[in-house]
């Protein structure tokens, strides 16, 4: 499948990566940025959910209404990117099928991947014992744990089990999905 491409620059693009903590948001889309550059895809930004959050005008806390008022701020940032002509790739929560939305309505050029996983599987990988501390009651809202994931009313363009797929089947289907998704903005 590895076919290089000399210095191709494809339109601004958003790749937005989104599923509950722990479920390879962050892996995925770095390994993306990574498997794509090979293609000769350069003009790549991978803009992170703690990334974003640190780049913000304040902190936000995590309730329902402190991520509502970071949301539209986050979406700034990432225009900003987006305007200069990159294909960003967004790993963040993004649990409210609104945020997708409104993503999705603000961007022209826009591919959504959702990281399927169980809150138990996640709970496993969780290095940061956020898990642990949602159940014990200790965070007021933790997607997963508190409130659930809302799925797309529209497909997204890719979905990953990542509790039964491996980090490199889930790398593979997200780059040959990616770059077929590129390929047909470029026509």
């Amino acid at each position: 499948m590895k076919k290089r491409i000399i210095n191709q620059k494809y339109r601004n693009t958003i790749i937005w990566i989104s599923g509950i903590t722990a479920s390879g948001k962050t892996t995925l889309g770095n390994r993306l940025a990574k498997d794509l550059k090979p293609y000769g895809i350069e003009n790549l930004d991978v803009l992170d959910g703690e990334d974003l959050r640190n780049r913000l005008d304040r902190s936000y806390g995590h309730s329902e209404e402190e991520r509502t008022k970071a949301f539209p701020k986050m979406l700034e940032i990432i225009n900003q990117s987006y305007a200069q002509g990159n294909i960003v790739i967004v790993s963040t929560v993004s649990h409210k099928r609104y945020m997708r939305e409104a993503a999705r309505n603000n961007f022209q050029n826009f591919m959504e991947i959702y990281l399927k996983c169980s809150a138990k599987t996640c709970a496993q990988r969780d290095f940061k014992g956020l898990y642990q501390k949602a159940i014990n009651g200790e965070l007021d809202l933790f997607p997963g744990i508190t409130e659930p994931y809302e799925e797309s009313l529209d497909s997204p363009e890719l979905v990953l089990d990542t509790s039964i797929l491996s980090i490199e089947e889930c790398s593979e289907k997200l780059l040959i999905r990616t770059l077929k998704f590129l390929h047909t903005l470029q026509q």
